[in-house]
């Protein structure tokens, strides 16, 4: 299920977005995200609407801008490169994404253009709800002056505010619209607003008792048996799930959590397991602050942040789950994972880039399988 494109939010990210506390290369980023983030205000009246966005007339300034977009987006990887894994992350996932929109967009593909664009969005989401301090951010925007609230939709205030690190004030408008009936079915089951806020609550506040009240609040009739399924599934697993024994490392602890959220799926859709796999994560990403980490557990730390990743986002998209296999290969590839996380990252990569039309593997991404497969095998 696609979250929606909340474009402005991109450049929030980015001006948002710095390297470590006093490192000096925050001001070589700086020229290129106030670009970008030009750009992104240059074109979000037309990548709102599907319409727009392929009408002719608006090609010219929707190309140069997203070309624009791609060209900034590599200096910033550039600077980035130097910095912690998770910035580089970041910026990989924002090069790749800004690179599709502009090659897909300048070959006649505007639609396929702007899923990636839409992609760009979800770069931003999962930054800001996975990353860094839970606190929300002195970091402020006058949002009238850049963008319109009513043309962001119904969700739009609620992603605005999570994306520019309100959290608190992003999940009180999430928890307005669940209780106000304005979703449509539409919005439920295409833009996921649930998980949205489950990521909030869990992965950066770690809110469980708020997280159950809103979901058990909630009129359950009015909704499709299969969200009824999901909320019914998620409330029981968030009380289920015990805090971290003291014996237990992240790591051990998050693979508990895994198996869990495996062991209760019963077909490939189903998302029962979804908070094992959010908490799973965050776990994860707490044991990966230890710099002392020997590389071989460093190694599977990210193999199984991968798996995590997969069981949050959408499958089979060569998004941050294939950056954490990557990682976990080159960090240990004769390791007992290492071959499932490259069928992994292989499997997102081959049916990332298949469409009707075929496999359109880029020359970089080919490269890189080859390498990472040497490495294995």
């Amino acid at each position: 299920m696609k979250r929606a494109l909340v474009i402005c939010a991109m450049g929030l990210s980015l001006l948002a977005f710095k390297p470590k506390t006093g490192d000096k290369s925050y001001e070589d980023l700086r020229p290129h995200m106030r670009a970008v983030y030009q750009s992104l205000m240059n074109i979000f009246p037309f990548a709102v609407s599907r319409e727009a966005f392929v009408d002719k007339k608006n090609e010219k300034l929707i190309e140069d801008n997203l070309k624009l977009i791609a060209e900034h987006a590599k200096l910033i990887d550039a600077v980035v490169a130097k910095d912690e894994k998770g910035h580089a992350f970041l910026s990989q996932q924002l090069l790749r994404n800004a690179s599709l929109a502009s090659l897909r967009y300048k070959s006649g593909h505007p639609e396929q253009a702007q899923f990636y664009v839409e992609e760009m969005y979800d770069t931003c989401l999962s930054c800001h709800t996975s990353r860094g301090s839970s606190s929300d951010s002195a970091f402020t925007m006058d949002f009238p002056k850049d963008v319109k609230p009513e043309a962001l939709g119904t969700l739009g205030k609620a992603r605005f505010l999570a994306l520019s690190r309100q959290f608190e004030k992003a999940m009180d408008e999430y928890e307005r619209l669940f209780a106000s009936g304005e979703l449509s079915l539409e919005d439920l089951l295409h833009y996921d607003p649930f998980v949205d806020y489950m990521l909030l609550a869990l992965r950066v506040k770690d809110d469980r008792p708020r997280l159950i009240k809103t979901f058990s609040t909630l009129k359950l009739e009015n909704y499709p048996v299969m969200i009824r399924h999901d909320l019914s599934a998620w409330v029981e697993a968030l009380k289920k799930i015990k805090p971290k024994p003291a014996k237990l490392s992240e790591l051990d602890y998050a693979k508990q959590l895994i198996h869990s959220a495996q062991s209760v799926a019963e077909y490939p859709r189903d998302r029962s397991g979804l908070v094992y796999y959010i908490y799973g994560s965050r776990a994860l990403r707490d044991y990966l602050k230890n710099t002392e980490l020997a590389k071989p557990l460093k190694a599977e730390a990210y193999y199984q942040l991968g798996v995590c990743e997969l069981g949050i986002g959408v499958p089979y998209l060569p998004t941050e789950s294939g950056l954490y296999f990557e990682e976990s290969i080159r960090l240990a590839p004769h390791s007992n994972f290492s071959k499932k996380a490259f069928a992994l990252y292989e499997e997102g990569l081959l049916f990332g880039y298949s469409g009707s039309s075929g496999l359109h593997l880029p020359d970089d991404e080919k490269q890189k399988l080859e390498e990472l497969r040497k490495l294995v095998f």
